[in-house]
């Protein structure tokens, strides 16, 4: 058996483990016929002598659903650790000597789009949220862009930028209050954290929606109140009462 025999053997073999379809099996097979020796022994030079290049698997999720126990069998059958000690110096700053995880975790590779560019008009974020519907409060119109799509929001907390999360969720979408004491902050001071920034749910207005959507349908949720049953508007009214001087 020549060497490139046995190179090919071994690559079809694991993409018949990782696709039991046998499709990428198929595509890998079509793109080596087209190499003779010297060509293939060539590709194979620089694919091991680059960690940067890979064979891409494809998979459709309907047909060949991925789980813990498929990535487990793999894992075990080609050596491949899944547990790792993780060490983190941006803890304490020391790149020699870094605290480390007390148990190996699980450390798996996954493939993360690069953000968008963060600029106005390629994201979904607003520099104002001044256009609002009357009844609601909700942002509407050209400012409806105030808000953060799901890829965006998951990439915040992933990042750890918490204080991003809470002004985009915040100041910047459905709460004027602390709308108002922002931008205050801002022309008295040049400066704000989110630490002086007023965080009542009361003044959220998706929120309470979602809170009295779910009330009307009989659903207890604590957004808005530990119980689940006071609507908003009497949370409203039992605070300015107990602010109210009693003659």
């Amino acid at each position: 058996m020549s060497t490139r025999t046995q190179i090919e053997k071994e690559m079809y073999e694991f993409l018949d483990d990782m696709d039991p379809s046998g499709k990428n099996t198929e595509r890998l097979k079509k793109f080596f016929k087209t190499m003779d020796d010297k060509q293939f022994y060539k590709y194979m030079v620089d694919f091991l002598s680059d960690d940067n290049k890979y064979i891409q698997v494809g998979y459709e999720a309907f047909d060949n659903p991925v789980s813990m126990e498929f990535i487990d069998k793999i894992s075990r059958k080609y050596d491949i650790p899944l547990y790792e000690y993780v060490y983190k110096p941006y803890l304490n700053g020391d790149t020699q000597n870094p605290p480390a995880t007390v148990h190996p975790v699980m450390v798996v590779d996954i493939p993360i789009k690069r953000l968008k560019q963060m600029i106005i008009t390629k994201n979904h974020s607003s520099i104002t949220n001044a256009k609002r519907d009357a009844r609601t409060g909700q942002v509407t119109g050209h400012d409806k862009t105030a808000r953060v799509t799901d890829s965006e929001a998951f990439s915040l907390i992933v990042q750890e930028l918490y204080q991003v999360a809470q002004e985009e969720y915040g100041p910047m979408a459905d709460d004027e209050t602390a709308l108002y004491a922002m931008l205050r902050e801002i022309q008295q001071n040049g400066e704000v954290s989110m630490e002086d920034l007023p965080n009542d749910p009361l003044n959220k207005t998706t929120m309470n929606t979602i809170y009295l959507y779910s009330i009307g349908a009989g659903i207890v949720t604590n957004l808005v109140e530990e119980t689940g049953y006071v609507l908003p508007t009497t949370l409203k009214s039992r605070e300015v009462n107990d602010k109210a001087i009693k003659r």
